[in-house]
């Protein structure tokens, strides 16, 4: 029988509930950040003409790069290593999920954070790049009188965002549960890779997007 629930998973350690996604990112932030410490040392031995590996990390780093700096322009030095950062967690921390374990995004909190960290970057890169008046005069264009509700809608993004993407996540999971509930038991291994896979990259480009498009919005 499905089941499903929105409530986060316990987990009990020296008697108070943590959590279950937070120690699921403990040990996903863990292996990633053991990864970066073995590869800064291979960075070190870069050479000026790139192959192999270090091809696939300039490309994936300009890529971020450009993605950025199509949506806030000359911004896009500050904004893009935040953005390609959120990436990787929300990535990493959903990407679990094809191992059987559950994804750190499966929870609202760890959305909601998520989500907080978002507008908190947009905030930031707005009074970096414009300052307290220029932030200000942005918020209240086209007329004066939308400032209210500019500020509201900001206030308002980080929830959006939260909800987008726990509401994404839980429901890709409902798919499979599905998908593995009605097709034969050697199908849903393919199917469950590719879709996972899938399904993790669409939800960090869509996360992604929104938290440049409203970073834009705040330096145009």
């Amino acid at each position: 029988m499905l089941e499903i629930s929105i409530t986060p998973h316990s987990f009990y350690l020296f008697g108070i509930n943590i959590g279950l996604s937070v120690v699921m990112a403990w040990a996903v932030l863990a292996v990633v950040i053991v990864a970066l410490l073995l590869l800064s040392r291979r960075i070190k031995r870069f050479e000026e003409t790139p192959h192999g590996l270090q091809t696939l990390l300039e490309m994936a780093v300009e890529g971020v790069h450009n993605f950025a700096a199509e949506k806030v322009g000359h911004c896009a030095d500050f904004v893009a290593p935040m953005t390609m950062t959120m990436m990787l967690y929300v990535f990493f921390t959903t990407f679990v999920e094809i191992f059987g374990l559950p994804p750190a995004t499966e929870d609202i909190n760890c959305t909601f954070a998520l989500g907080l960290f978002s507008f908190l970057c947009v905030n930031v890169t707005g009074f970096r790049f414009k300052g307290v008046r220029g932030r200000i005069h942005t918020l209240a264009q086209p007329n004066p009188v939308a400032l209210p509700i500019r500020v509201l809608t900001d206030m308002i993004a980080p929830c959006s965002m939260g909800i987008r993407l726990f509401a994404n996540v839980l429901v890709g999971g409902v798919v499979m549960q599905l998908v593995y509930q009605v097709v034969p038991l050697v199908l849903p291994a393919a199917i469950s890779a590719y879709f996972n896979v899938l399904h993790v990259m669409i939800q960090t480009f869509v996360f992604s997007l929104l938290s440049l498009i409203y970073t834009g919005e705040a330096v145009e």
